[in-house]
């Protein structure tokens, strides 16, 4: 299994792909979909923010790493006003959509210019040890959130 900060990071934002899909679906209990989006999101957002985005500044990528912190608060406020709806209300769906939306500008964003930079500016051997050091954080958030050492 990869342990570099750029495949685990890709890993995360396919996972939640997968929760959006299963959520646009209407099957399965939304509500607990929504929770563990939540968890998920914010243990991405806060590995990024503590170890990832740092790096980003010493690379000379500090407006990158300013805006990604800023798009993930954007998205967990978003995703916190669906979790206090209810799926079956009239503005759930639309609101579902801009926040999937949201997270999906910021996902391709990532992963055609901020990623490849990381990649290119790190040797390998670095691109691992801030592997460890994101899935260290992001394993501890899961847990603290109950969703323990899944992926």
């Amino acid at each position: 299994m990869a342990t570099d900060a750029v495949t685990l990071i890709v890993n995360d934002h396919r996972v939640m792909e997968r929760l959006f899909d299963k959520l646009r679906s209407g099957h399965g209990d939304r509500q607990q979909l929504l929770d563990e989006c939540a968890a998920r999101l914010t243990a991405h957002s806060h590995a990024e923010e503590e170890k990832v985005y740092p790096v980003l500044a010493e690379i000379g990528e500090q407006e990158e790493a300013h805006q990604g912190a800023d798009e993930h608060h954007q998205a967990e406020r978003m995703l916190h006003d669906l979790q206090r709806m209810s799926p079956e209300g009239p503005d759930f769906e639309d609101r579902l959509e801009d926040f999937i939306e949201a997270v999906r500008r910021h996902v391709e964003k990532e992963e055609s210019e901020i990623l490849p930079a990381l990649q290119e500016a790190l040797p390998a051997e670095r691109l691992d040890e801030l592997g460890a050091a994101f899935e260290e954080v992001r394993l501890r958030e899961l847990q603290v959130a109950g969703l323990g050492l899944r992926r």
